[in-house]
């Protein structure tokens, strides 16, 4: 897992190094200093603690084996004690002396053993034995280093002689909102049993019992995003408060929280769900997402497993096993399509999702809502959505939408373009009535044979009947062009009609690979077709058959209301469809039959289009010397393109998985 945290600047490699040191043995004085020399600039990012607890929480750096975290406390606010999780490190005294308890278990109660001052500047070491509370009475700033990063902790209620089994974002304090309780004799009852059976008694641990008898129980798997957009700090409170509602709802089950900065991430803990033998009752994701699934990384490189990815992954359900999508518009493709490839029921959001201090319907969080101790993730209304309209009816209280399940059952049709590949081959036996695409793909074809002082090789992703590449024969374009389609029909089709041009070759591609040798083709184009395409696995092979300097070319439609400076362009796109029935008549009755079609309707849904930002962000990121281009605009939705320019021979760097 990469770093995250509020600034891991903050932390140098050098000190994170040291920290990581340190928190398996002793605090050298040098560590120290280091650290106390960071409190001016600690200082800059402190919260205050929220109203009622001893200290706030700001988690400065995490990686998989480190989590560093600063508290800001409260003067004369004890904390209550705690335990760390399962994990070993050190507090720094940063600023303010404290007073610190330990405990120990006497029977069924829990006794404070050892009570020490702790000055400014010194440490205080832990294990995962230890049980302790502190103190500091005139306020005070500390730093605290855990390996591994804890995932729960527990919490213990001397007033109510109870243990809270605390998992997520808590803090060592008795929260407010209902968690699990263990009372202390239930708690300790393991402990007594070993002790008369002459074991180890696990007396630093008091819910071992609980948390192994977990093994036999079903999970509930909770998890959200780190760092994708903005937000990801909110999700974590939404996903705390998830975790809490469903462990006080199922006590049965075993409710567990991950967080997630990469896909790499979700699929070790499938892994690990499936080593330990574990079967998933529920699984939950927050977080951002495409019209393709979850969303993960940053906007800056951005991942998104594939379908084909989705297909390859195991993820252990129990019988009764189902998953819910809580991020935008999982509801119109990608919950049905998973309920198909995993066998069971999947719910997703049809519209767009927000925060919200209430679940029944929005209530703005406020500006921080991370600092709140409940959030929900809901779909409602809003700008995205609805417009001005939809944002006003947001920020009046909108009821939430329920979430749609599917249900696991084979499509209600054909999903490909087989049952409608004579209709469209009616439609688009004249590519070149598409006439802004044409131009487009027409002014990169004669800077491409201006630059290799002969036609191209080419190889078309998704190439229908062949229309495209019979133009760019007919122009003189085309040294060998070689067009590629999942659907028979289609392909058989582009054979009908090309059957007399030497230089054109069709085929049916099965999966993410283009059967033509290295270094075959100097453009691979994907012209309206990008959208249904496996890109990850799809792009290995469009490198690989890419001659050295060969372009990516990618023609497609995609989602995205019309923005107020697109006003001009939208004017002119409209115009030139008006104008359209006139000059192609033929095109324009044969395209009602095909887009009124049923069939085509069916294969719609199961394939949608994908918004704009997705093709940006995937785009964009893989080949930075490129931008997208915005060719023609409607009130919702747009065509872009895409030239990738001339790559030197290698492979675009692979996402995280597998």
């Amino acid at each position: 897992m990469a770093e995250a945290g509020i600034d891991a600047g903050l932390l140098s490699v050098a000190l994170l190094a040291q920290l990581a040191g340190a928190v398996r043995g002793e605090v050298p004085e040098a560590l120290m200093a280091s650290l106390v020399a960071l409190v001016p600039t600690l200082d800059g990012v402190l919260l205050k603690a929220v109203p009622g607890t001893p200290y706030s929480r700001q988690k400065i750096y995490e990686s998989d084996g480190l989590e560093v975290m600063l508290a800001n406390w409260e003067p004369d606010f004890r904390c209550a004690p705690h335990d760390h999780g399962g994990a070993s490190g050190f507090v720094a005294l940063l600023r303010g002396s404290f007073a610190e308890r330990r405990f120990a278990w006497e029977g069924p109660r829990l006794a404070v053993t050892e009570e020490a001052a702790r000055e400014e500047g010194g440490w205080i070491g832990f294990g995962p034995e230890v049980i302790h509370d502190m103190v500091a009475p005139l306020g005070g700033l500390t730093l605290h280093a855990y390996s591994p990063p804890p995932q729960r902790m527990n919490v213990f209620d001397l007033e109510r002689e109870e243990v809270l089994d605390l998992v997520g974002n808590f803090g060592a304090w008795i929260p407010t909102v209902e968690v699990p309780r263990t009372g202390f004799a239930d708690a300790t009852l393991d402990v007594a049993d070993r002790v008369a059976n002459g074991s180890p008694a696990t007396i630093g641990d008091p819910m071992a019992a609980v948390h192994e008898a977990d093994a036999g129980r079903p999970v509930i798997w909770v998890a959200h995003t780190t760092r994708y957009r903005g937000g990801s700090a909110a999700f974590g409170v939404a996903a705390d408060t998830m975790v809490r509602e469903l462990a006080a709802a199922q006590p049965d089950a075993d409710v567990q929280l991950a967080r997630l900065d990469g896909k790499a991430d979700f699929v070790a803990e499938m892994d690990r769900l499936a080593a330990e033998g574990r079967e998933i009752r529920e699984l939950h994701f927050i977080g951002h997402s495409g019209m393709y699934g979850p969303m993960f990384k940053s906007t800056e490189w951005p991942e998104q497993f594939s379908p084909h990815e989705w297909r390859e992954m195991q993820i252990p359900f129990a019988e009764d096993g189902r998953a819910f999508f809580h991020a935008c518009r999982t509801a119109r493709w990608f919950a049905p399509f998973f309920a198909r490839t995993f066998d069971v029921p999947c719910s997703g959001n049809h519209g767009y999702t927000t925060v919200s201090a209430r679940k029944d319907r929005f209530a703005w969080a406020g500006r921080t809502p991370e600092d709140r101790e409940s959030l929900y993730l809901v779909a409602t209304p809003g700008k995205k959505s609805h417009g001005i309209a939809g944002s006003l009816k947001k920020y009046t209280g909108a009821p939430v939408e329920p979430m749609t399940e599917y249900l696991p059952r084979d499509p209600d049709g054909v999903t490909s373009y087989d049952k409608v590949a004579e209709l469209y081959d009616a439609a688009y036996v004249d590519i070149t009535v598409r006439e802004a695409e044409w131009a487009w793909v027409t002014e990169h074809a004669d800077r491409a044979r201006r630059e290799l002082g002969r036609p191209f090789r080419i190889a078309e992703i998704g190439c229908g009947n062949g229309a495209l590449l019979r133009a760019l024969d007919d122009r003189g374009d085309v040294e060998a062009g070689f067009g590629f389609d999942d659907s028979t029909a289609m392909v058989g089709r582009a054979e009908a009609r090309s059957g007399d041009r030497e230089r054109l070759r069709f085929d049916r591609i099965d999966g993410p690979v283009i059967d033509l040798p290295d270094d075959s083709v100097d453009v691979v184009l994907s012209f309206l077709s990008f959208r249904y395409l496996d890109w990850d696995p799809i792009m290995e092979e469009v490198r690989r058959v890419l001659a050295p300097g060969g372009r990516l070319w990618v023609v497609d439609m995609v989602a995205q209301p019309v923005r107020a400076r697109e006003l001009p362009l939208l004017a002119r796109s409209t115009l030139t469809h008006l104008r359209m029935p006139k000059r192609h008549p033929q095109f324009d009755k044969d395209l009602h039959q095909l887009t009124s079609h049923p069939d085509w309707l069916t294969m719609l849904r199961y394939n949608p289009i994908r918004a704009e930002h997705e093709y940006r962000w995937f785009l964009e990121s893989r080949f930075p010397a490129s931008t997208l281009e915005v060719l023609t605009v409607t009130a919702t939705q747009r065509v872009v393109a895409f030239d990738s320019g001339p790559l030197e021979k290698g492979v675009t760097e692979p996402l995280s998985y597998p």
